[in-house]
């Protein structure tokens, strides 16, 4: 019997095992969406409980766990951003060495895009922080969002044209290894 099979059933142990594997990337996603820690964790947090208690409704004929939980996870990030009405700035540095966060830290490269992505919409975020940082295809952006491909792709699209209008409305160029991403002609 399959760890799914023995979590819808009620068994914890399974439902903890089946989880295990999804959390470091339920926890980037999360934090990608809320530039915050602390938001992330209680996103993250709010996800599991909501999986645990919806489980018996998961079909594996509609998405795959893996999709199916993703999008728990998006759901209740979106849902804490809209409550949060402020911006939190990213912090630069942590003090602490031995601190968790510190395998979230990013590179310039990365810090720099992700502040840029920060000024798009969510429904643009979700899209670029799915396909970039998750490496999530298109149909599983779908899946996972609850919208068709064609809609995924006029979003990234958009999503694209108004990064690019942000990063050169700022004088700023974005070098990925050796190249630029985009350069004014």
């Amino acid at each position: 019997m399959s760890l799914i099979h023995k979590a819808i059933q009620g068994d914890d142990n399974s439902f903890n095992f089946l989880m295990k594997p999804y959390m470091r990337q339920a926890q980037q996603t999360a934090y990608l969406l809320l530039f915050d820690y602390a938001l992330a964790e209680d996103a993250v947090q709010e996800a599991l409980i909501q999986a645990h208690s919806s489980i018996k409704r998961f079909d594996n004929k509609r998405a795959s766990f893996k999709t199916w939980f993703n999008r728990i996870v998006i759901n209740c990030s979106l849902k804490l951003k809209r409550k949060q009405r402020f911006t939190i700035q990213l912090q630069d540095k942590h003090e602490n060495n031995d601190n968790p966060e510190k395998e979230y830290e990013l590179k310039e490269e990365d810090q720099f895009l992700i502040d840029m992505v920060k000024t798009l919409k969510g429904k643009y975020q979700a899209v670029i922080v799915l396909h970039y940082f998750q490496e999530l295809t298109i149909s599983e952006i779908a899946l996972t969002l609850n919208i068709r491909e064609g809609t995924v792709k006029s979003r990234l699209y958009n999503a694209r044209k108004k990064l690019k209008q942000v990063i050169l409305s700022n004088n700023s160029f974005l070098w990925l290894k050796g190249d630029f991403l985009w350069k004014e002609n």
